[in-house]
Parts: structure tokens; sequence; C-alpha cells
């Protein structure tokens, strides 16, 4: 038996659209409605062998594509959604499917005969699930953090860098001032946007814009000077040195 997901945090809209699913096809094994990211995640860690997903894209507690960042999902995904949203035109561009609601049952039996599409051609929509996933990716545009007894709002592109020391990472503004921030240095280099943000070594996390100085250095290597760093040591590895320069010259 055909086994069949719904991602749905709407208990009315995931109640209609198994419905419709049975009056098309009551051989089909519906399972949820699943209704956020932790949900999502949880199921397919353990069981990632639908055949089909609906999905829409808000859920409780973020976006759909938060969890498929995770877990990518092993069968096709057709999403929905009630309104012309953000991610709705990477959706277009990258030429996967999707149902706008209400759901109409003629478009919706259209969509489930992807369960007999072929294997080469699933293989092709995981690509374009990739591509999309990449599209849609938000990344963090500010920080609240703490600055003596208030809370205050850290913007990224105010960061000029930021660094780990022992066991706290910082990120530090152009004229030397430091907030503490509570997330490891792996977890902000996923955060950041890639287009302004590079990770130098293990211990730095450069902003574009805050640095300062370039220098040649031995063994294909070279030195970085950041604005309002007092380190004048801050090597790049050889291995990094391209990657480097690749992101610098875009």
């Amino acid at each position: 038996m055909r086994k069949i997901l719904i991602i749905e945090d709407d208990s009315f809209s995931a109640k209609r659209l198994k419905k419709l699913i049975m009056d098309i096809d009551d051989m089909v094994d519906v399972h949820g409605p699943l209704k956020s990211v932790y949900d999502v995640v949880e199921e397919l860690s353990v069981k990632n062998d639908y055949d089909l997903i609906f999905s829409d894209i808000r859920l409780l507690d973020g976006d759909v594509f938060e969890a498929f960042r995770k877990v990518r999902p092993n069968s096709f995904v057709i999403f929905t959604t009630a309104y012309d949203e953000y991610a709705m035109q990477a959706i277009k561009n990258n030429g996967l499917d999707y149902l706008m609601k209400p759901i109409d049952s003629k478009e919706l039996s259209a969509a489930m005969d992807k369960l007999n599409m072929s294997s080469p051609v699933k293989e092709e929509v995981h690509d374009k699930l990739d591509v999309l996933l990449n599209d849609t990716r938000q990344y963090r545009e500010r920080f609240l953090v703490s600055k003596g007894d208030e809370l205050v709002m850290l913007y990224t592109d105010d960061i000029s860098y930021i660094s780990k020391t022992d066991n706290h990472v910082l990120a530090f503004t152009q004229d030397g001032t430091s907030y503490s921030l509570a997330m490891s240095m792996a977890d902000l280099e996923m955060a950041l946007s890639p287009d302004k943000f590079f990770r130098i070594n293990r211990q730095y996390i450069a902003n574009i814009k805050g640095i300062k100085k370039i220098s040649l250095f031995f063994n294909s290597k070279l030195i970085v000077k950041l604005k309002g760093c007092n380190d004048d040591n801050i090597v790049i590895s050889k291995e990094k040195t391209l990657q480097f320069k690749k992101w610098l010259d875009k």
C-alpha cells in the first residue's frame, strides 16, 4: 500500500485534504498531519519511506524548509499554500509542484499521479528540491544581545567579526565593542549569509565589511587584519586561500 504524508498546521485544511485524497484513491495510507518543524524532523528521522508528501510551507514553529534542510525527504513533495508567498516564486522557478488552497480535486488527482513516476524522474525532483532549499534559506539579520542591564539589537551588518576564545563566542563591531552570542561557531556559520561572512579559521568568522588588510604569507597562506581586532596574526590556511579569494571576488 502506498503511503502519503500530510504536513499541515491547520486541522481543517488537513482533514479536507485527506478526504480529497481518499476520494481519489481509497487504497492509499494517509499519515499526519504533522504541524511543526519539530514534528517533521522527528518523523522523517525515523520514518522516511513515504511515496508522496503534501506540505504546507508555514508551520507552527517556522517554515517546512527548516525541517527539510535537517532531514531531506526521500519522496516527492508537493507544496500547498493559501497565498502566493515569498517561497512560491522559488518553487515555480525550480519546476517543483504546488497546489493553491483551497485545493481543487482535479489538480490534486493530477498531482497524485506523481506516485507512478519512475526512479530517474524522482532523482531529478530531489535535485530540484535541493536547489529550492538553498534558494529559500533565510539568514540571520540580527541578534538580541545583552549590553549591561539592557537588551539591544545587534544587526549582522554592524558586526566586523566573530571570534571564539575558550568557551566564549563574541561578536565585535568595528569600534571594538563586543557582544556575547549564545551560539556555537558552527551554528553561526550556517546562520549567517555566506555572501557576507566567511569562516576564516576555527577561531574567526569575518564580515566582508570588516576586512581591513590582506597580506601574502609563506606557503600560499594569507594573513588578514580585521577592523576592531588587535590580533595581527590571523592566518588563512593554504587550503582555504582559494575559497577565500573566490568569496572576495564576486
